[in-house]
């Protein structure tokens, strides 16, 4: 409970009145301070008992499922049952997983009725998501006190991998499995006549077309092309890491919720595999839109640990979940000094047969302080240590490439297309 200003004035005019007794002769005015004292009291115990007695009930409108890092319209409902309009201010809080709104609101609630209070809800953590109490205080009737009181809300939200930005393509067909998808290549099925070219093997004139058309004439033939893909996401102490208002396996699982759209649109199988210290979760490669719902399942329910990541753990396990030649993409972080002989024995273990794209988020803070101009003593060991840094990043990752492993680092809006592309100019030359 808190007083107002009605209650300050009266305390104030209790004192005023009750020292111009004690120092006046005047014996009418030694009592006098009683009366708006007790009207203060009986003011505060009218509203106690009428705070005790009201009945209101707090809620959120807003749909069931967020996701990740996308923003979404939601409301805090005030249901009042009581015959009288009540004036209440609040905290807005949110679950752990999702961005806090700024400052405190107040609000009106008619009697008998409800009110709304708009704002943006911003997910930031994957998983479900359940909302805490809220903490509100009520101005009483007579407006002497603020009452404090705990309203809960029973609403429960489920983050997931946030893939509508994705504009490549999306998954068709059935949840079992996609259709085959046939590319040019050495098959034995006719892909389709055209012009010759200098170099084209006279085995595939089409003679007959030839003769018809006055014009040496070659065939193409198609082939089925379908890869095994396994995303590996790192979800060590440094995942927890932000990378703009995300986290980075934030950014990693949105990532690979929208790379496994693509992939199942061209019908290959797409797995994926979380790790720390340990494997947390692994869903063998599969096609169509049950690889896709599945994925979204799991990486739904994971979160960044606090642990230290062991690339080792996650390149055995893949190992035994994989039969053949597969691309493995590692989403991890390529600067940390205690990870990066791990993560280099790892991409040996896998490659050969595999080929593995290791890529991470190329951390534009350092860069910055790389190159700050130096104003005052500290500022130059800043930018000496952000050098370092820099320079074991570019280490690790040049330590990889004469591995023959394809290493991406980019910014976090700038990583998911580096990504794609890379993945589709391994799929064009047939590197996998």
């Amino acid at each position: 409970m808190h007083f107002a200003e009605r209650a300050y004035f009266l305390i104030v005019a209790t004192a005023v009145v009750a020292i111009a007794g004690i120092w006046s002769t005047d014996p009418a005015l030694t009592g006098l301070w009683r009366w708006p004292a007790v009207l203060l009291l009986l003011g505060l115990a009218g509203e106690a008992l009428f705070i005790r007695r009201m009945v209101l009930r707090a809620d959120v409108d807003t749909a069931a499922r967020a996701l990740l890092g996308r923003a979404q319209r939601a409301a805090f409902t005030f249901r009042n049952e009581s015959a009288r309009a009540l004036t209440i201010e609040f905290a807005p809080v949110t679950p752990a997983g999702f961005e806090p709104p700024p400052a405190t609101r107040s609000v009106t609630v008619p009697a008998a009725g409800s009110t709304h209070d708009a704002f943006t809800l911003v997910p930031l953590r994957l998983g479900p998501q359940s909302w805490p109490n809220l903490s509100v205080r009520c101005l009483g009737p007579a407006g002497l006190a603020w009452w404090s009181r705990e309203l809960p809300i029973g609403r429960k939200i489920a983050v997931a991998p946030d893939t509508l930005r994705l504009s490549r393509a999306r998954p068709r067909g059935r949840l079992s499995d996609l259709h085959g998808r046939r590319v040019r290549g050495a098959g034995s099925e006719l892909y389709q006549l055209r012009a010759y070219a200098r170099g084209d093997p006279l085995a595939r004139v089409d003679w007959k077309a030839t003769a018809r058309s006055g014009q040496l004439i070659t065939r193409e033939f198609s082939e089925d092309q379908h890869l095994d893909i396994l995303i590996a996401l790192d979800a060590g102490r440094l995942s927890r890491v932000h990378a703009g208002r995300l986290d980075r396996f934030g950014v990693y699982a949105n990532i690979a919720a929208r790379f496994a759209q693509l992939a199942t649109a061209n019908d290959d199988r797409v797995g994926l595999v979380v790790f720390a210290d340990q494997v947390l979760a692994v869903c063998a490669p599969e096609r169509g839109l049950r690889a896709v719902v599945r994925l979204h399942g799991t990486l739904a329910r994971m979160s960044a640990q606090t642990r230290e990541s062991d690339p080792m753990v996650a390149a055995m396990r893949m190992r035994a979940l994989l039969k053949h030649r597969s691309l493995v993409i590692v989403l991890t972080d390529l600067g940390a000094t205690e990870a990066a002989a791990p993560l280099v024995r790892a991409v040996r273990l896998l490659s050969p047969p595999h080929l593995v794209v290791v890529a991470g988020i190329a951390n534009a803070e350092i860069g910055a302080l790389a190159r700050r101009v130096a104003h005052t003593w500290r500022d130059p060991w800043v930018g000496l240590a952000a050098l370092e840094q820099q320079s074991r990043a570019a280490a690790q990752c040049l330590q990889l490439q004469r591995l023959g492993t394809p290493v991406i680092a980019a910014a976090e809006e700038q990583l998911q297309e580096a990504i794609v592309g890379e993945y589709e100019r391994l799929r064009l030359r047939r590197r996998i």
